[in-house]
């Protein structure tokens, strides 16, 4: 009996030494998920208001998706960039009244989404260039 009494104290023993092992394995893993860099708070917080215009033209809100875009955008977002750009340049023409369109900011937000690596910004800036090449299109850009 003394043996199994004491198999039984170093099994318990041993099982809240690894309780506590774990516990602080935990604690330390909340600590270093909590220390993000503080970019990855803007990072989220952009994709947070890319995701919200999605929303609101999913809801035909398109004040609001232009909000949350310029928002996303200044933030640094390459996807709400490339968006923006697109919806500067239709404007009127998808958007109502909401969207005014403006080639030249439009054009402002395509260069940064390709500077950001956005092949379809690239693309969009070479009809862009087009655009204002055309005799009603051209319009001087500062």
């Amino acid at each position: 009996m003394p043996s199994e009494q004491l198999d039984l104290g170093r099994m318990t023993g041993l099982s809240l030494r690894l309780r506590v092992v774990l516990s602080g394995v935990l604690m330390l893993a909340a600590a270093v998920s909590a220390a993000r860099p503080s970019g990855a708070d803007i990072d989220l917080q952009a994709e947070q208001r890319f995701q919200l215009a999605l929303e609101a033209q999913a809801a035909r809100d398109y004040r609001a998706m232009l909000q949350h875009l310029r928002d996303a955008a200044t933030d640094g977002h390459a996807e709400a960039q490339e968006m923006l750009g697109m919806v500067l340049m239709t404007g009127p023409a998808l958007y109502g009244s909401a969207v005014r369109a403006d080639r030249c900011e439009a054009g402002e937000w395509m260069r940064r989404a390709a500077v950001r690596g956005s092949e379809t910004a690239k693309v969009q800036l070479t009809f862009l260039n087009r655009l204002r090449s055309s005799p009603d299109g051209r319009r001087a850009c500062g």
